[in-house]
């Protein structure tokens, strides 16, 4: 097999903050604000999440310079538990990390180009062409492809460093309060379901940390630099989170983060943008924020091939979709991306069916997760260029953090999440064996 690592620590830096840095971070809070109703219960829920961000990503880190592969989140499961989780693991990765996800954050572009158009466009079309122009991206080569998400990356953490910057030492002429009768209502407690429901919600601006280790195999020094980049990000990120919401709670009281319908706020990055600056530079950061979409886009074709390519390895899939081209470029497994991200596009509300498998999709992230405790007992003699700090204490603390949001956020009225996600694991089971058979069939040929 030919070797094609070309990605450097800060190539692979830079696509697991493009990973994180998505849509996330500029609408969650308003979603979940008011309902938790004061600063330090939005605080605590993104702290927490990084706090899981970083437990699952130190985990990934010595798996990842141990067995540095493409795919690697999945590949631990499948050594740690076997085929089935294995398959399981990678069906759920791949259709709701990657294909309806893309497909999300396309729509999402789409939303905030309209906003600076004067006659809008078909908000799908724009998602789409957006799809195109990131697989397009990546067809010249894996230096060309890796550089271009580099650059849009540092675009993206330079633009939002300026955002805090700006939005914590701005002056604030007029900031949006509740009323009277709101902000005497009684508010949740830490432990509560409602601030374990948002930090369930809040992983998702979280995902991506895993990144570094599904990407492994085109890193050039795994072992070292699969560990620093996964550490680096994580930390940006996390202090880009925590600015970002000290800047909103600057200029908005959480209970105040509602529509003039009562609904929760959608778009609190631009409410709290025109709040501080201005409707002109309101206005110019539904731009920016387009554009940080698109390189999340990016990030999530790169890697999406990579989950593909570990597929087709453990013919999960036929095994044509991860063969690279000469220069390295997976070309098969990223067109496959694309098209079924197109594809998802078709389906109808796409934010409530992956808001349905919320819990399925952290369940089986934390199985990757717990992949580091069994492969410590199945695999004791594998060289550890890098082992987590703390061992086992770390990725206890993910699994239990996890399972604590999961827990409480569906006895806080989450049974249809669970009811979704039990039907979706049953028919993946059941498709399993048509694969199989077309794996027999295409081995008696």
């Amino acid at each position: 097999m030919q070797n094609f690592r070309v990605v450097g620590p800060i190539g692979a830096t830079g696509i697991i903050v493009a990973s994180m840095v998505g849509s996330g971070i500029f609408s969650l809070t308003g979603q979940f604000g008011a309902n938790l109703g004061t600063s330090q219960n939005i605080l605590a829920a993104w702290i927490i999440g990084g706090v899981l961000a970083l437990c699952g990503g130190l985990s990934l880190a010595e798996l990842g310079a141990m067995i540095p592969c493409s795919g690697g989140s999945v590949e631990f499961a499948r050594r740690a538990f076997g085929g089935t989780i294995g398959y399981l693991v990678a069906m759920v990765t791949i259709f709701c990390g990657y294909f309806l996800s893309l497909a999300v954050v396309g729509i999402l572009l789409g939303e905030y180009v309209n906003q600076l158009l004067p006659t809008p466009f078909n908000i799908k079309l724009i998602a789409g062409l957006s799809i195109v122009a990131a697989f397009v991206s990546q067809i010249f080569g894996l230096h060309a492809g890796y550089k271009f998400n580099t650059a849009l990356s540092m675009i993206k953490v330079g633009f939002v460093g300026l955002f805090v910057l700006a939005g914590l030492f701005w002056p604030v002429s007029m900031r949006m309060t509740a009323p009277v009768l709101t902000e005497t209502l009684e508010h949740p407690s830490l432990l509560s379901g409602a601030v374990a429901s948002a930090t369930l919600v809040v992983s998702f601006a979280y995902l991506g940390w895993s990144t570094g280790a599904d990407i492994a195999g085109d890193i050039k020094r795994p072992g070292r630099d699969v560990p620093l980049s996964i550490i680096t990000a994580i930390s940006i990120v996390f202090v880009l989170y925590i600015g970002v919401n000290l800047v909103y709670l600057r200029v908005i009281d959480p209970a105040a983060m509602l529509e003039a319908d009562g609904t929760p706020m959608q778009a609190i990055g631009a409410v709290t943008a025109r709040l501080l600056f201005g409707s002109a530079i309101g206005n110019a950061m539904s731009g920016v924020i387009a554009l940080l979409f698109f390189s999340t886009i990016v990030s999530g074709i790169i890697t999406g091939a990579r989950i593909l390519e570990s597929m087709s390895h453990a013919k999960e899939i036929p095994s044509w979709t991860g063969i690279r081209l000469v220069n390295g470029v997976p070309m098969r497994a990223l067109l496959v991306t694309a098209v079924a991200s197109l594809v998802s596009l078709a389906i109808g509300n796409l934010q409530d069916i992956l808001g349905l498998l919320t819990v399925l999709i952290n369940v089986f992230s934390s199985l990757s997760v717990a992949a580091v405790l069994i492969l410590r007992k199945t695999m004791p003699d594998a060289p550890r260029p890098f082992r987590v700090p703390f061992y086992p204490v770390t990725p206890i603390i993910y699994m239990l953090l996890a399972g604590w949001s999961i827990a409480i956020s569906v006895m806080d009225g989450g049974l249809n999440a669970i009811i979704a996600s039990v039907a979706t694991v049953a028919i993946l089971l059941l498709i399993k064996p048509l694969i199989m058979i077309r794996k027999f069939g295409t081995s008696l040929r």
